[in-house]
């Protein structure tokens, strides 16, 4: 055997040794271990994974925002495409009211559920601008908070929906069930 066969011999491993498989460079840190990019990325994604609702569950569609009549007027005739009845919620960011039922009412399962069936519409009168006035006006409503069920295709108030003022979550699950189950 040569001196230049034994050279060879000692760089070639006598067996192969099976290695992990390694991560994309812009995952792998230089130690090996995960990179911060991948920590964090990885860490959204799992809380993003917890926080989504199950596959096939129905959620509320978010609420339509208006300010004005046009966008009143536009918001119903977007609805009424799935939807025959809308919860319409007058409100104000300066209503504290508007925010404990927004938060303690609005936000319970029980009305969560109801909603899927009967949308909500938030007439948002923070500004009490000549759009906000002529808005209330054509609801023929005071100001906030005011909460009625009206039909999306013609925009008519159903009768016996109105409140005005504070109400307890069982006053507008009971108001919003039969529009709900015939909707």
């Amino acid at each position: 055997m040569s001196s230049n066969t034994r050279y060879q011999d000692r760089r070639q491993p006598a067996k192969e040794k099976r290695r992990a498989p390694s991560l994309p460079k812009d995952v792998a840190a230089p130690s090996g271990g995960l990179s911060r990019r991948a920590l964090v990325l990885g860490g959204a994604l799992a809380v993003a994974a917890l926080a989504a609702p199950p596959i096939g569950s129905a959620l509320a569609a978010p609420p339509l925002t208006v300010s004005d009549v046009e966008s009143y007027r536009q918001a119903l005739a977007s609805l009424a495409r799935q939807h025959r009845y809308a919860l319409i919620d007058i409100r104000a960011e300066w209503c504290a009211v508007c925010h404990r039922i927004e938060r303690e009412v609005l936000a319970h399962p029980s009305v969560e559920r109801l909603l899927q069936r009967v949308p909500l519409v938030k007439v948002d009168v923070t500004a009490m601008d000549d759009g906000n006035r002529r808005l209330l006006s054509y609801l023929r409503a005071d100001g906030p908070p005011t909460f009625f069920v009206v039909e999306t295709a013609s925009g008519a108030e159903y009768a016996r929906t109105r409140s005005v003022g504070s109400f307890r979550r069982r006053d507008l699950v009971r108001r919003l069930r039969p529009f709900a189950q015939a909707g």
